[in-house]
């Protein structure tokens, strides 16, 4: 195997690692999938309301993808459709008081989930020189998919 190959199989399998745990105590303290909590955290972070276009680009799914998720917030009362008033086409997404509720109740449980998740040391830089060279390499592959660079 490649270096390229078992850097592919560490990320991808640490991020489904990460993901479980984290979804599993969201799931075990509130009974929210992450995904859910997820789609909750673009509308709080956007002052409450956002576009299922927003949805999508943030969490880098698909517009149908982030339109069932929609679908599955407002049937749960965390959030609403309302019309666009400067899009018929649109609609706007606005977090419930619910949804501002489960959101806030939901974030201590994220953060001690994560906290819980990472190594005791990563509070000493070493996490955000980590996540700035995630970033970085993740810049790297938008420029590539940009320039229509391919395998």
């Amino acid at each position: 195997m490649s270096d390229a190959t078992d850097f592919f199989d560490a990320v991808v399998r640490y991020e489904i690692d990460l993901w479980n745990a984290v979804d599993t105590a969201l799931q075990e303290t509130h009974g929210l999938a992450l995904g859910r909590f997820q789609a909750l955290r673009v509308l709080y972070e956007r002052g409450g309301d956002g576009r299922v276009q927003d949805v999508a680009g943030d969490l880098h799914i698909t517009i149908g993808a982030a339109s069932k998720l929609v679908d599955r917030l407002e049937h749960d009362g965390t959030a609403r459709r309302q019309p666009n008033p400067n899009d018929r086409r649109s609609s706007l997404i606005a977090l419930t008081a619910e949804g501002r509720r489960v959101h806030d109740a939901a974030s201590t449980t994220f953060e001690a989930a994560l906290h819980a998740s990472l190594p005791a040391r990563h509070g000493d830089g070493g996490l955000a020189r980590l996540t700035a060279k995630l970033q970085q390499l993740r810049s790297h592959l938008e420029i590539a998919a940009g320039a229509g660079v391919t395998a």
